[in-house]
């Protein structure tokens, strides 16, 4: 595998030159400095860039074309990570060794038609395909609550109003608000005001080639584009905020919110997650075995770290009758956590999960492209640096980690048992 990074006016391109797949992957990110609105204006935009453009102006031939250039349909996502927003567009299609002709640039030349060429009336997107992309956010907004447990971690997230750790979905009075002149707006600003990072993972016979493409085809006049340290950093440790809701469900939901406070980077980048895996993120946490294995308190118990808000949340399915009790026993597994009540065994077993999890990171041209993403954009660790970090991650390491967080939110939403 061969990884290239050419700097160019305005974007950078990653070239990610590799034999293991039948595919080629192309992805461009755009990042910015997140705010609430923009959180619902990129979910609304990636959905809209996607169902047509200019030059193939209906769903049904924007569809065709990939088909004739065997390529997967453009697909879009837009991520917050901390105090950034990342909106992706990508297009997967097979290795031209496969077929009679070099697709690649075609391919290449699709892309920059759903991202640059969009299909614009009156200033402002389609209305018609507009109209049919808030109306389908609107319907996923609604229904957040028919997912017991998304809807308890949104939720919990709202309670965290103090911070800008805000939910990835579309916020209702936000998108009641928007119309096509003001999404087209928010898409140029993303365009001007974004750092771009342009990468291709797979077989490329043809680089230089390739990056003349790119440049002369992909033009951007972005001149805004410091961005935020992503990391959200707590000051001030807040009183505990409980909040509950009844709701039309058989079993009930909580979720427990944690903030962490003076993190060195080392406890932030790699105890956070070992201790994550130790507490509720493996298959023989702590907290699975304590709360659902030896007293049979809950239906699952798992714990998720989000090292940029510096959060974790803990998710349980309990009977409702059992709320102060499995409350009791997640505060319970921290402080025997910082007594150090847990075997050398249950850490090796934590730090084994996160090794193997690393271990597929080249299995595909996707996490290929995330994990240079990650390097170039938010500064992580090297493959070899990761898998050196997390096995350093020591007994003393977590306790001292499990000391410095704190539970200040309490999401239960209560069904019929």
């Amino acid at each position: 595998m061969n990884y290239q990074k050419i700097e160019c006016n305005g974007f950078n391109i990653h070239l990610i030159n590799n034999n293991k797949f039948h595919t080629t992957n192309f992805r461009i990110y755009f990042t910015e400095n997140v705010t609430c609105e923009l959180v619902t204006y990129r979910n609304a935009l990636i959905s809209v860039l996607t169902y047509a453009t200019a030059k193939y102006n209906t769903k049904e031939k924007l569809i065709k074309k990939c088909q004739d250039l065997y390529s997967l349909t453009p697909v879009a996502s837009s991520n917050r990570n901390g105090r950034l927003l990342t909106t992706k567009f990508s297009l997967s299609t097979i290795n031209s060794k496969y077929i009679e002709k070099n697709n690649l640039i075609d391919n290449i030349l699709l892309l920059k038609e759903v991202i640059l060429n969009p299909l614009i009336e009156n200033n402002g997107f389609s209305k018609k395909y507009f109209d049919i992309t808030k109306r389908e956010l609107e319907i996923e907004t609604k229904t957040i609550d028919e997912e017991p447990r998304l809807y308890a971690n949104i939720e919990l997230l709202k309670l965290f109003d103090d911070e800008s750790i805000m939910s990835s979905y579309s916020d209702l009075k936000i998108l009641s608000k928007m119309d096509e002149k003001k999404l087209y707006q928010s898409y140029k600003e993303m365009l001007e005001n974004s750092r771009i990072d342009i990468f291709i993972s797979g077989h490329i016979t043809n680089p230089k080639e390739i990056v003349d493409v790119i440049k002369s085809n992909f033009i951007f006049n972005n001149h805004n584009n410091k961005l935020n340290k992503p990391v959200i950093i707590h000051e001030h440790k807040k009183e505990l905020i409980i909040k509950d809701e009844t709701k039309d469900y058989q079993q009930s939901k909580l979720s427990v919110g944690f903030k962490m406070y003076n993190l060195s980077e080392y406890e932030n980048r790699y105890v956070s997650f070992v201790f994550n895996n130790l507490l509720g993120g493996g298959a023989n946490s702590l907290l699975m075995r304590y709360v659902r294995e030896e007293n049979s308190l809950c239906y699952y118990i798992n714990s998720f770290s989000n090292r940029m808000d510096n959060i974790l949340i803990v998710n349980s399915g309990i009977n409702k009758d059992n709320y102060q009790v499995v409350l009791d026993m997640i505060k319970e597994t921290i402080n025997n956590i910082i007594d150090g009540k847990f075997t050398l065994k249950d850490l090796n077993d934590a730090k084994m999960d996160i090794l193997f999890g690393l271990s597929s990171i080249f299995e595909s041209n996707k996490s290929i492209i995330d994990y240079y993403f990650g390097i170039n954009v938010f500064n992580s660790g090297t493959y070899d640096t990761k898998v050196k970090m997390f096995k350093k991650v020591s007994k003393e390491d977590i306790i001292e980690y499990a000391k410095k967080i704190n539970m200040e939110r309490v999401f239960f939403l209560k069904g019929d048992l």
